[in-house]
């Protein structure tokens, strides 16, 4: 009976190739993608310390290359989600960014619409902002406030041409 030592050397000679070109076919890589993945088929049989014990050495290894396949699959595809959301972060983040300059003028305008807002009737602000900022609709608001969904439509009506004759065009 061989020992544990030539019978994985025996498998390296007689599947080598094989399950190297079985990597090269499947997981789409490069020829070293390929020969380090029929490298750790090997190294996880000999990990098992129990080659020798075995039925079949043989189709215990073909099936190392096989579980190492769908595991190569696996973190590609993670990996790839991972840097496509992490590309997406990145851009909306860069996206967010404005230079100074462009944070300035946002800053400028905001405080010119909240200027405008704060010039409108206590009740026409509420309804306006319970609308454009709260996303209540106008059945909410009434409800809410306690006055007809006619009135909030009003109030709507007011606040939009009080800001649009206030606030300056782009």
């Amino acid at each position: 009976m061989k020992s544990e030592k030539e019978l994985v050397d025996q498998l390296y000679k007689d599947n080598y190739r094989r399950i190297y070109r079985f990597f090269l076919k499947n997981i789409g890589g490069t020829r070293e993608d390929a020969s380090d993945a029929a490298q750790e088929v090997f190294k996880r049989l000999i990990r098992n310390n129990g080659v020798a014990a075995m039925e079949s050495p043989a189709g215990y290894t073909w099936g190392i290359a096989r579980n190492l396949i769908k595991e190569v699959r696996r973190s590609r595809t993670i990996r790839s989600q991972w840097l496509s959301l992490r590309t997406e972060d990145a851009e909306k983040c860069a996206s967010k960014m404005a230079d100074p300059e462009e944070n300035l003028e946002n800053r400028q305008m905001v405080e010119g619409v909240l200027s405008v807002l704060n010039r409108l009737p206590p009740r026409c602000r509420e309804v306006f902002i319970l609308h454009r900022f709260k996303g209540l609709s106008h059945r909410e608001i009434a409800e809410k406030l306690d006055i007809s969904p006619k009135t909030v439509e009003n109030h709507m009506v007011n606040a939009l041409l009080f800001l649009r004759k206030h606030l300056p065009t782009p």
